[in-house]
């Protein structure tokens, strides 16, 4: 049996460092919504924030519960609301498309590498959540014992844009 995959866009945070909410910026979620439906995703969901924010964002969109003090809790927290497959999809995904969520959906639990040979936890395919560290303390340790995922095609594809500077280089 092929289980569904659900996407979560994370877009709630406050781009303190990018000087403007990156969920809005170069087709923001919207374009990431497009490329979820042109790929073989089944259910999208936005995590938006504080409530105030869910209108910006089409679709299904969840706010963040209150007990969620951090972003390692809110993403355990919304894997656990999920019984499919999940991909992880940070607002700050840029250069993401359909072809490689498509790529990313063909693999079992991973974390992609970027073309700096960074991991991207934040882009996550999980498949199996016993191997999940439901203890950690950083998004990091949350996926520990996830393999490295890289592919030379598409490792630009799996960067993510924290700070202005990184921008220079976007294609």
């Amino acid at each position: 049996m092929i289980n569904m995959t659900t996407a979560l866009i994370f877009a709630g945070g406050k781009s303190t460092r990018m000087g403007e909410d990156k969920s809005q910026m170069f087709g923001g979620v919207h374009r990431l919504i497009k490329q979820c439906k042109l790929s073989s995703i089944a259910r999208i969901i936005t995590l938006c924030g504080e409530k105030s924010r869910i209108e910006m964002f089409d679709g299904e969109v969840w706010a963040d519960p209150e007990f969620c003090n951090s972003l390692v809790e809110l993403v355990a927290w919304s894997i656990s609301q999920i019984d499919d497959d999940v991909i992880l999809i940070p607002c700050d995904a840029f250069n993401l498309q359909s072809a490689g969520i498509d790529i990313l959906i063909k693999q079992d639990n991973c974390v992609p590498v970027d073309q700096h040979q960074q991991r991207q936890p934040l882009m996550a395919r999980i498949t199996n959540k016993a191997l999940i560290n439901w203890q950690a303390e950083s998004i990091n340790q949350l996926f520990s014992e996830f393999c490295n995922y890289e592919n030379a095609d598409f490792s630009t594809q799996f960067t993510n844009f924290n700070q202005t500077s990184d921008l220079i280089g976007r294609q």
